[in-house]
């Protein structure tokens, strides 16, 4: 499921990259603000999680979609069984890009490590790559210490604003034991 959420957001890269080449032959700039950051990934998770294969009917939910307002976390895959009741919940992302100190960043996280969901996605920015490495080291260290009641799969996400691209960490979350794995993009 990661890798899937990795493709997707690489296409919105992918998309704000080009928008940024086109404006600048166009001598205009290109600027991929917070506020629409934040509605494109929301959209993109909502129109991609619900087609994913499933045994009931995925169903997402999100600040981006009809009544604007947040379910819990700022998005929700929910998976229905074919009475209509709530059997799952596959995905949740948090998205925080207003705030880049790691206290702030930390406050949003610890909203995930409450969540039973099987996947988990924490999404900010900072401006350099370099920036990155602490917050990265903040969240293994919180999903170290979390007593996790399920096994959950972490992906940390960071958009660097100076590179216009993301970068990702993997961790897992375990009740027996937290290991992590990292890779970067």
């Amino acid at each position: 499921m990661l890798s899937k959420v990795i493709t997707w957001l690489e296409e919105l890269s992918t998309i704000a990259n080009r928008n940024q080449k086109l404006a600048k032959m166009n001598g205009t700039e290109f600027i991929w603000y917070s506020a629409d950051k934040n509605k494109d990934i929301k959209r993109k998770f909502s129109e991609e999680g619900e087609k994913l294969p499933t045994n009931g009917r995925l169903s997402s939910r999100s600040s981006g979609k009809s009544s604007g307002r947040e379910w819990l976390y700022d998005f929700t895959l929910r998976e229905f069984d074919s009475r209509d009741q709530l059997i799952n919940i596959p995905l949740v992302a948090e998205l925080e890009f207003s705030d880049s100190k790691v206290n702030g960043l930390i406050y949003d996280f610890n909203k995930l490590l409450q969540s039973d969901a099987d996947y988990k996605v924490f999404i900010f920015q900072q401006k350099q790559h370099s920036d990155t490495e602490h917050f990265f080291e903040c969240i293994s260290n919180s999903v170290d210490a979390y007593n996790h009641k399920s096994s959950s799969e972490y992906l940390i996400v960071c958009w660097i604003t100076s590179e216009y691209k993301f970068v990702y960490k993997a961790l897992i979350g375990s009740r027996n034991s937290n290991h992590m794995q990292t890779f970067v993009s």
